[in-house]
This record gives structure tokens, sequence and C-alpha cells, in this order.
């Protein structure tokens, strides 16, 4: 079966100790209504995992950029990743297991993969797709691989979404509040009108905010928005 050799994340760099878990979340957002309400809790749960769904889709954030060692099985057509894709960026053949980069693999749409790519061959792939965008945690390749390889593969991947309290939210710190704006307003949605500790209308208008915020600094000028020409 395809394996996976490693993977670093670009918010990996902080500790989880300095990182909120789900229950953190919870807690804040159920605090003002009734923190020992069981109902509450678990409105407050599906608010936060429904803003990180909202957030997914709305932008190709830093902290959703992933290395990740790929293992090419000999005679499998697929390798499976850690994370579900958002959009690839770059893939590379290494010169062993967790070794340095040394040639670049094609990418196709998939649409395009099955017209061209569907030949039953094996060889050194030089073309990776991926199945189905969003939902698959699986590239493909062609040729299929006649011997074992090694790849790094380098992607937006889609935030996971929190499921049991203890879990550490695998989003920046200084990113968080982005998501709490969101989870706010699906809170307020989900709680009966007399218990909405603020108007929705005000919830919306802070996400707003929020989003405009965040989206003005990943657009903000940098080196990664130069480009250099060597004369």
């Amino acid at each position: 079966m395809p394996t996976i050799i490693g993977a670093i994340v670009s918010s990996g760099s902080q500790a989880q100790s300095g990182r909120r878990t789900f229950l953190d979340v919870i807690d804040e957002l159920a605090r003002p209504v009734d923190a020992d309400d069981s109902t509450v809790r678990a409105l407050a749960g599906d608010a936060f995992r429904s803003a990180v769904r909202i957030v997914n889709r709305r932008g190709l954030w830093p902290w959703e950029i992933l290395d990740e060692d790929v293992v090419l099985v000999a005679e499998n057509q697929f390798s499976t990743l850690s994370g579900t894709v958002k959009k690839p960026l770059a893939m590379h053949y290494t010169n062993g297991q967790g070794g340095v980069i040394d040639e670049h693999l094609n990418y196709v749409p998939y649409s395009t993969f099955v017209e061209k790519y569907t030949a039953n061959i094996g060889g050194k792939p030089h073309t990776y797709t991926i199945p189905n965008l969003f939902e698959t945690s699986q590239v493909r390749w062609y040729p299929i691989p006649s011997s074992a390889d090694y790849a790094r593969f380098t992607y937006y991947r889609v935030t996971p979404i929190p499921h049991t309290e203890s879990e550490t939210i695998e989003i920046p710190d200084y990113a968080t509040e982005l998501y709490m704006a969101y989870a706010w307003v699906e809170f307020i949605k989900r709680l009966p009108s007399a218990q909405r500790p603020f108007d929705i209308q005000i919830a919306m208008m802070e996400a707003s905010s929020a989003m405009k915020q965040m989206s003005h600094h990943v657009a903000s000028p940098g080196d990664r928005m130069r480009s250099i020409v060597n004369v």
C-alpha cells in the first residue's frame, strides 16, 4: 500500500502547547450563554466546524501550505496523502527517502489526464493528477511506477475540521480569530433568539471585517510577491 514518509506543515513551528484546543474554542463560544449546558456546547462545536468549512472555501491561506514526502510504490498507480488537496503547487522527485529534490513532475487536471494518460503502461512517472480535489487524498501517476521511488509534494491542504474536544486546532493563533468571527455568526444562527448574546448583524459585520483584514494581510507585498531577474 502507498505510505507517507513524513509531512511538514508551515504552521507547525508553533508548539502544540501554544495553540488552542477545540475545548478552548467551545468554552469561549459557550461561556456568554451557558458553558455548562450540553446543548449550548454542542451548538458551539457545530458552529466552529461550520466556520472552518466556510474559511476553507473562501481562499488559499498561507497556513494551509504543506510539504509532504510521498512513496511511489511499484505497479501501483496511486499514492495516498495525509490531507485533502485544495490546490496542487509542485511535485518533485527526491534522491531518496527524505532526500533533496532533483526532478520536476508535471501536473494536469484530472479531466485532461483521463483523456490523454489512461494507457496501462509502466515506467518512470513524469505526470501526476489529483483524481478528486476537495474530497480525496490520492495522487495518480503516469506512467504507472515500474519501481519504488520518492517524491515531495507541495500543496494547499483543506484545513482539518476538529471532532473531539482534546484536539489541537491546526490553525496558527494569529489566524484563529478569523475562524472565531465566523463561528460566532454560525453559533448565533443556531441559538434561540432569547439566548443570543448579541445581534447577528453585529457578528456578520465582524466576520466580514475579519475576512477583509486577513485577505489584505495575505495579499500584502513581500518577497513572495517579487520577481527577481538575474542579469
